[in-house]
This record gives C-alpha cells, sequence and structure tokens, in this order.
C-alpha cells in the first residue's frame, strides 16, 4: 500500500514536468522574460542595440532580421558590420541556462556614417557650409554653436551645403551636420573650427566739401569689425580705424571716381561694398545766362568720357527727345566720337555745343544727379557747353 502511493507520487511529478515541457519550452524558461526598452542607433563605428537588463538573464543573443549574430553577456552590442546605406531590424532574446526568452519587439535603423565637413566659410551673406554626401541619407540637420551648447539651426532636403544667412556679424561660430533618414540619425560630423563672418559696409555716402576741394565718405559701423580698408580707383588700399575717410582728388576736371570700403576683424574680411561719386573740381564749371560750361582741361591724346553719361541718358530717352551734339569751334583741337567722347588731338580751344529739349533735360538731370553732380541749377531745355582747352 505504501509502496504504491509512493509509486502514484513518482508518476504525477512525471506527468506534471511533461505538461511544462510541452513546446519545448522547460519550467525554468517560463521565468526568462523577453527585453523591454530595444533600441538601435548609430554609433562612430556601426549600430549599437541596447536594451533593459533582463533579471536572471545571463547573456543575450542578438538577432539581425532572421539571423542571430552575436551572444553577449551585457545589455548592448555594436554591430560593426552594419553597410552604410543599408536598413536593418534587430531584435534580442534572453538567456537563462539552456533556455531562451520569446524574442523582443523588432527596432528598425539605417546605417548612417557621420557626414564629414569639406568647408566652411564667410561669403557675402553669411557663413555657408559644405559637406560629403551619406550614403542613405534623405536630409541633413545642421547645428551651430557661438557660446554653450549646439543647437539645430536647419533642416536640408536634396543638397549637401547650407548658408547661414543669420551668422552674427563678428561672432565666432562653429557647425556640424547630421544625416538623417526617417527616424535614423548618425553621429554628429566633427565641429568646424569657429569662423567669423563680418557683414559688408552698408551704403557708403559721398559729401563734396563745400569748397570743392575734398570729398568725405563716410558709413555705418558694422558689428564686430575692429577696422576698415578703403580702396581708391588706381588699386592703392589705406586701412582705418574710424568710419569715414577724406578723398582729395587731383582732378581738374568733372571726374567720376571708383572706391571700395571693407570691414576687417584681424584676418576676417566682408566683401567689398563700392562707391561712385562724381567730383566736380573748384573752377572746372561755370554758368553763362543759366547754361552750363564745363571747363575741361587735356593734353593732348587725353579723351574726355563724361559725355557718356549724357549719351546713355539719351538712349533710354522716351519718344519726342532731341539731342544734337556739335563741335562749334575747335574741329582741329578735338575729335568727337559716337559715343560723346571727346579726344584731344592738338593744343589749342574748343567748344562742344550741346543742345536738348525738356525731355532730355530731365533725363541728364536723373543721370548727373547719380553721378553725384551738382551744378547749383537744374537742367531746362535749352543749350550747354564744354569748353575744351587741349595744352
Amino acid at each position: 500500500m505504501r509502496t504504491s502511493k509512493i509509486i502514484s507520487g513518482a508518476l504525477a511529478t512525471v506527468m506534471v514536468a511533461s505538461t511544462l515541457a510541452i513546446g519545448g519550452v522547460s519550467a525554468s524558461a517560463a521565468t526568462v522574460k523577453k527585453p523591454t526598452k530595444v533600441k538601435a542607433v548609430n554609433v562612430t563605428k556601426g549600430i549599437k542595440i541596447s536594451w533593459k537588463k533582463v533579471k536572471g538573464a545571463k547573456k543575450y543573443k542578438v538577432y539581425r532580421g532572421k539571423k542571430a549574430i552575436k551572444t553577449v553577456k551585457k545589455a548592448k552590442y555594436t554591430d560593426k558590420k552594419a553597410k552604410a546605406g543599408k536598413t536593418y531590424k534587430y531584435c534580442v532574446k534572453a538567456i537563462k541556462g539552456s533556455a531562451k526568452s520569446k524574442a523582443s519587439k523588432k527596432v528598425k535603423v539605417t546605417r548612417l556614417t557621420k557626414p564629414v565637413i569639406s568647408s566652411a566659410k564667410a561669403v557675402s551673406n553669411g557663413i555657408k557650409l559644405t559637406w560629403k554626401k551619406v550614403k542613405g541619407a534623405k536630409k541633413y540637420q545642421v547645428f551651430k554653436k557661438t557660446t554653450g551648447k549646439f543647437a539645430k539651426v536647419a533642416t536640408v532636403t536634396g543638397k549637401v551645403n547650407y548658408t547661414d544667412t543669420k551668422a552674427e556679424s563678428g561672432t565666432p561660430t562653429a557647425y556640424a551636420v547630421k544625416a538623417v533618414n526617417g527616424k535614423s540619425k548618425s553621429v554628429a560630423s566633427k565641429a568646424t573650427a569657429k569662423v567669423t563672418y563680418l557683414a559688408a559696409v552698408s551704403a557708403v555716402k559721398a559729401t563734396t566739401a563745400k569748397n570743392q576741394k575734398t570729398v568725405t565718405l563716410s558709413w555705418a559701423a558694422v558689428k564686430g569689425a575692429t577696422g576698415y580698408k578703403v580702396t581708391d580707383n588706381t588699386g592703392k588700399t589705406t586701412d582705418v580705424k574710424t568710419t569715414s575717410f577724406v578723398v582729395t582728388p587731383d582732378a581738374k576736371n568733372i571726374t567720376v571716381y571708383n572706391y571700395s570700403v571693407v570691414a576687417t576683424k584681424g584676418s576676417v574680411k566682408s566683401i567689398a561694398t563700392p562707391v561712385k561719386f562724381g567730383f566736380v573740381p573748384e573752377g572746372s564749371y561755370k554758368t553763362v545766362d543759366g547754361n552750363v560750361h564745363a571747363i575741361v582741361n587735356l593734353k593732348v591724346g587725353e579723351s574726355y568720357t563724361e559725355g557718356k553719361v549724357a549719351a546713355d541718358a539719351v538712349k533710354a530717352a522716351a519718344a519726342g527727345s532731341s539731342y544734337e551734339v556739335t563741335v562749334v569751334e575747335g574741329k582741329d583741337v578735338v575729335t568727337l566720337n559716337d559715343d560723346l567722347t571727346f579726344k584731344a588731338v592738338k593744343a589749342g580751344t574748343a567748344k562742344i555745343e550741346i543742345k536738348f529739349n525738356k525731355t532730355v533735360a530731365d533725363l541728364l538731370n536723373a543721370a548727373l544727379a547719380g553721378e553725384g553732380y551738382d551744378f547749383g541749377n537744374k537742367l531746362a531745355s535749352g543749350v550747354a557747353y564744354v569748353d575744351v582747352t587741349v595744352a
């Protein structure tokens, strides 16, 4: 009787064990939970998979797709064989003894290598970044830093460059870029060295002194600039610390000058801002009976080209304009070309007569004002003269 009870108890134990083993899952495996909080992100050397540590698990098996690629003891693994531009799905199983848990939730990620910035330089309207294309990337995120941490400033699609038009003038700024494909992001590129952009000098004003001997160029200060470079029409450059520069023209005739101004900070320069101004030397013109007489002094072979201003105006004249230019005296002293350039051919004096109506007068006024000329009276219909002396 006692023997029968012992046998019955043993059979019951075997039956319970057999029931728990149905489907190949042992009693000990039922206590191994599947990993959770699985993540897969791009790192410098590949794709890093990580998950929450499972209580009781001694190791973990990592799967890429359906293939087991590694068994590890820690709750993380870096797949260094993931190929750039390829998209993968990863999952993990926890292992305790001979038992395995169910597979974790699959995570999807595209392998994106970190971008390489090829250039970062100041341009006319800010700082331009250019980087190499990353295989598999659909777009890029741009980050910048002046002080503190990097902050995202733009997302770029369809190109591998970005111009930061909001870069602060005079402020050194560093940049970094990430490649993106859906929810997958690369590691940030190596940060650039800090780049400084200087805004261009705003419109330069040219003011002729009352004695008609000097012209003062002036402009608004550029943020971050420590100085300025002023270049004249001969290419000579002068460094100045202020926001003004005095020009002393040596012209004897009405002349147009072309200068430029550049803001500087150490070796950093802004783009050049051109300034064009007309200079009317004292005694270079007079008015007779309301008509302007420009007084021009030339040497043999030299030319007086200011007539081109009038020529350009006449070309744009409305219907009904009337404009006539004639050498009335000294036809052997100067020649008149089609573009209204007067060329001195021999010593002597000459007078060129210009007849025009009001339509042309209005155009001439506008053209002359654009060149910085102020004759003290408005041209009206009538006659103007150029008095030429050739030495």
